[in-house]
């Protein structure tokens, strides 16, 4: 990583790698800085491959926030704080969506800046619901209801990473979150019912359900007349804005609520880093500033078929409309989310975890059986001393 162009590494969807690379082109236009060569990784690594592998190979990575925890152990990515003005990093604050830039503050130190913001979110096709009769769920005995009443027509992704990213968010709309504690990682009540639910949901679901991710069942949603609704998956913009030929429009909307209203969905998106090991990282993380800035997420991101994580996209009526109102109908949900923990021994608790989940659910093993086999391989996972435990930001 030392003279020629910066390097960096997406994730190998459209959401992703299509705006980095309209930002990188403007960037080098705009500072006559060095240019920009991204490369992909599939969503699954993006959710599950270790930071150590590529902060070698690449100046700039794009990370999933559970990974600073991990980052701040091994030192294998850069501390933004060092690189950038403090007044920078306070106005990107700011302007970030869903408390999304705080997510990548660890241990006193800022290792990402929001490129992207998500969460899982509730998904409809209007013209499918309208042929049922039946209006888009707003409560979870509502999502049962059309599910048993029209068996296939309801979908939710529950390839791993999403089945345990589903069980998180319902726990956190029952109202009492996951791994509250060292040793208890579901309340005893809301857990088993969390388990329940998507249990007695997926005889129910779509077939493609227990395989897909959000991309596949969005694919599928809107190439087809299976799918009229999905009550959780994250949100993709690409979907809800004005499709070609054969395709339909998808309207992206609040999660169904368990009581306490649209809250607790489990924060996604993905942030903008700096490798530790890059002899350029201040370059990179001029870069990472400039296209975080809400000027380059509204003009640049955005277009380029990008999420952006900046409030002020959000809140902007004519990129709303063009995203199919996907920033006001989410809104409620992503200003109230539910953040993983972060710290090192997560990311292999939430992919061990993820598919035991998957894997029972597919086998229709009891709820509670699957609760107390979760509770025992979050005791594996979870240091019983010393670890940290950081749900909140910062």
């Amino acid at each position: 990583m030392g003279g020629g162009a910066l390097r960096g590494i997406a994730w190998d969807h459209e959401r992703c790698v299509a705006p980095m690379r309209a930002a990188a082109a403007a960037w080098s236009g705009l500072s006559g800085s060095a240019a920009i060569e991204w490369e992909t990784r599939p969503l699954a690594a993006f959710n599950d491959q270790p930071l150590s592998e590529l902060t070698g190979r690449y100046d700039l990575l794009v990370v999933d926030h559970p990974f600073v925890g991990t980052a701040a152990e091994l030192g294998c990515l850069a501390p933004l704080e060092r690189l950038l003005d403090p007044a920078e990093l306070e106005v990107l604050a700011a302007d970030s969506v869903g408390g999304s830039h705080d997510a990548y503050g660890y241990a006193g130190s800022q290792w990402a800046l929001a490129v992207d913001t998500a969460c899982q979110v509730a998904a409809a096709r209007d013209d499918l619901l309208e042929e049922i009769g039946c209006p888009a769920p707003a409560t979870w005995r509502e999502v049962l209801e059309l599910a048993s009443s029209r068996p296939g027509r309801v979908a939710l992704p529950l390839y791993p990473t999403d089945a345990i990213c589903s069980l998180l968010t319902i726990c956190a709309n029952s109202g009492v979150a996951a791994a509250a504690g060292p040793t208890l990682f579901l309340d005893p009540i809301t857990g088993e019912r969390a388990v329940a639910t998507l249990a007695d949901l997926l005889p129910l679901l779509h077939p493609a359900s227990l395989h897909a991710g959000p991309p596949a069942v969005f694919e599928r949603m809107s190439t087809t007349a299976e799918i009229a609704y999905v009550p959780l998956a994250f949100g993709y913009t690409n979907y809800a804005r004005a499709q070609p030929a054969g395709r339909q429009r998808l309207r992206f909307l609040d999660i169904p609520s368990a009581g306490h209203g649209p809250t607790g969905s489990i924060l996604g998106g993905a942030g903008l880093a700096v490798s530790a090991e890059s002899v350029r990282a201040g370059e990179a993380a001029a870069f990472a500033a400039w296209v975080c800035g809400a000027r380059a997420q509204a003009d640049i991101v955005f277009p380029a078929g990008g999420q952006p994580a900046s409030r002020a996209a959000w809140l902007d009526p004519a990129l709303d409309a063009q995203a199919g109102g996907f920033f006001s109908g989410t809104r409620r949900t992503v200003e109230s989310p539910w953040v993983r923990p972060r710290d090192a021994w997560w990311p292999g608790f939430q992919e061990a975890a993820g598919g035991l989940l998957a894997e029972r659910l597919g086998a229709g093993v009891p709820a509670r059986v699957i609760a107390s086999a979760l509770e025992r391989l979050y005791r594996e996972h979870r240091p019983a001393r010393g670890g940290r435990l950081s749900t909140a930001a910062g």
